[in-house]
């Protein structure tokens, strides 16, 4: 099939033709297309989003594969990377493979799963995963050593030391999340950055890094709505944490979902999380059109380099690559889901450029503007197709 519009190919705009099945077979000037795209539209690479709490398995009441993904392509995200803090966790060889095959069933996206610390280290690495989740907790236990030293994959930390999860939230400090950098080396991620000092030495210790919007845009935690993990941290911290728009790695969702009844409970017993996984590709587009930043860093950030640090054939509209877009079109309106179970988010109504026209997954569509269609999703980690 060949679709052809305007296109972000060799870090520019082109108007260019491109020959699709689930790769990229050919880019050219001139075709006869199956496609055309409107003059207002522009083919991005689908973006990339390391860090999404699906829920799904014993917490399907919160979220399922389905609800999630659906959120995702949505908002313009073809590729979901899952958490492993799930009911049951997925920590075992037995929970990995059950998760990949509820993926595998239910998936609306591109999909890859993080283990969590194992004592299956052996076993689990053996597996398509695309790393492990390394939280706080963890940090104290030996088998995350083991983690350490034996796996080559990658190793994403939640920063902030174990204290943090001892002491009343006002009191989780920033020198809590730079400690924790010392605590972990080899191939290692940095997530949910939430201040630039943790920022800068994250990347003088050789780590990636990522940033979330409700860490830059959320005017501190107020409430449940606004809770979260690490903590929003006060407003000067956040302006400070804007040059991380130009020095990060990539920038994710950490979309946590939970019930309207979960997030009126009293403060002190609410769960925190913020369930925003479509609103990310919009925004950063939005900030590109607006000249805060360039669209080369917004394509970045996005998507070529998720796909550098997962090591996966995506990120950039290039012959061999994965045929996942996103097509956008420079439109106002205010954010607000549509497919995720959660309804009711503190960037609700936040006013975007940006709207996501059309989702390709796969070369199939899988957004059309309107509806999520019944594609499903594959697992790039898995090289043999056995699992």
């Amino acid at each position: 099939m060949w679709i052809r519009g305007k296109a972000w190919v060799n870090n520019n705009i082109e108007e260019v033709c491109i020959q699709i099945d689930r790769f990229i077979k050919n880019i050219k000037k001139e075709c006869k297309p199956d496609i055309q795209f409107e003059s207002h539209q522009i083919i991005f690479p689908a973006s990339i989003d390391m860090h999404v709490h699906v829920r799904g398995a014993q917490l399907s009441y919160k979220e399922t594969v389905a609800t999630a993904t659906s959120e995702a392509v949505y908002g313009g995200v073809g590729l979901i990377v899952d958490m492993p803090n799930t009911v049951p966790p997925v920590n075992t060889y037995q929970r990995v493979i059950e998760r990949i095959r509820e993926f595998e069933n239910y998936s609306r996206s591109d999909f890859g799963i993080y283990s969590g610390v194992s004592k299956e280290i052996e076993k689990v690495d053996s597996l398509p995963i695309a790393g492990y989740k390394i939280y706080p907790e963890d940090l104290e236990k030996e088998e995350t050593k083991e983690v350490l030293m034996k796996s080559k994959k990658l190793k994403v930390l939640h920063p902030e030391i174990p204290l943090a999860l001892r002491v009343p939230r006002k009191l989780r400090e920033l020198w809590m999340e730079v400690a924790s950098l010392y605590l972990v080396y080899g191939n290692v991620h940095i997530t949910h950055i939430t201040n630039y000092e943790t920022l800068k030495l994250a990347k003088e210790l050789g780590f990636t890094t990522d940033i979330t919007p409700h860490h830059l845009l959320v005017n501190g935690e107020r409430d449940c709505l606004s809770k979260v993990n690490p903590p929003i941290r006060e407003y000067i911290i956040r302006l400070q944490l804007l040059r991380a728009l130009y020095e990060a790695d990539t920038i994710v969702s950490d979309h946590a979902p939970h019930t309207r009844e979960e997030k009126n409970l009293e403060y002190e017993l609410c769960p925190p999380g913020i369930a925003a996984v479509s609103f990310t590709t919009p925004f950063i587009y939005s900030l590109a059109f607006k000249d805060l930043i360039s669209l080369e860093r917004a394509v970045n950030l996005l998507s070529k380099n998720p796909a550098k640090i997962l090591n996966i054939p995506y990120g950039e509209i290039k012959i061999g690559n994965v045929a996942n877009f996103t097509v956008i079109s420079k439109k106002q309106w205010k954010y607000k889901t549509k497919f995720s179970k959660v309804t009711e988010t503190p960037l609700d109504y936040y006013p975007l450029e940006v709207k996501v026209d059309f989702t390709i997954i796969q070369g199939k569509p899988a957004f059309d503007g309107e509806n999520v269609l019944p594609i499903r999703g594959v697992n790039p980690f898995d090289k043999t197709g056995k699992y």
